[in-house]
């Protein structure tokens, strides 16, 4: 293609598209929520950590302005996983009082 002594047009044909950077943090914080809110049903200790980087993740995210649906539902998975992971530390607590105590 000739330019005939001029410089290519900016938008020419097969240009990549400028991006600013991309959303991992908001990713980042939407998948520790889900992956914290399943694990917290399972292993607690699990859901707990996945819950706490998912937060921290978020809001770092939010403070940066990317995707605010992902980080908004990230930090409502995340905080939900450490609410599943309390309930389940004081559900084996109770469980393992009741076995002790029936022994």
């Amino acid at each position: 293609m000739s330019t005939n002594g001029y410089p290519p047009a900016p938008n020419t044909p097969g240009a990549a598209p400028a991006t600013n950077g991309g959303n991992g943090l908001a990713i980042g914080s939407l998948v520790l929520g889900i992956v914290g809110t399943v694990a917290a049903l399972f292993v607690p200790i699990v859901g707990l950590i996945g819950g706490i980087v998912g937060i921290v993740l978020g809001f770092l995210a939010r403070r940066r302005g990317q995707a605010r649906g992902m980080v908004l539902g990230g930090i409502i998975l995340s905080i939900v996983a450490i609410v599943l992971a309390i309930v389940g530390f004081i559900l084996a607590a109770v469980l393992v009082s009741q076995v002790l105590q029936n022994q």
